[in-house]
């Protein structure tokens, strides 16, 4: 995940990530006694939300559609803190847990 969050820091765009969270992706589910231990690790990224972070739980939630990782979200959403900005990337994280997710045209896997 963190070669994910390094390129997307350096490009605008998700063509060049597609790769990338496709083997995400494809390790989670190969790797189902690990799903608490990815858990973990997507609420670290969501203490930070660094560029590419968005885009990579987006991509995943998608498909895993994961309640914890859900609620951890919607947890964050209803009390964003001092920054109400975030508030904008939680609603966007949340829109990739539904069939109609505005932005699933810009994966190809999704598209």
């Amino acid at each position: 995940m963190h070669r994910v969050l390094r390129i997307a820091s350096e490009t605008s765009g998700v063509e060049e990530l597609q790769e990338d969270l496709e083997s995400i992706l494809d390790l989670v589910q190969k790797n189902p006694e690990r799903r608490s231990d990815f858990v973990i690790e997507i609420g670290v990224m969501l203490d930070s939300l660094v560029d590419g972070v968005v885009e990579t739980v987006c991509f995943l939630m998608h498909e895993l559609r994961w309640a914890e990782v859900e609620g951890e979200i919607r947890s964050r959403a209803a009390d964003p803190g001092d920054d109400v900005s975030n508030l904008r990337l939680y609603e966007a994280m949340l829109d990739a847990f539904s069939d109609s997710w505005r932005d699933r045209d810009l994966y190809r896997k999704y598209s």
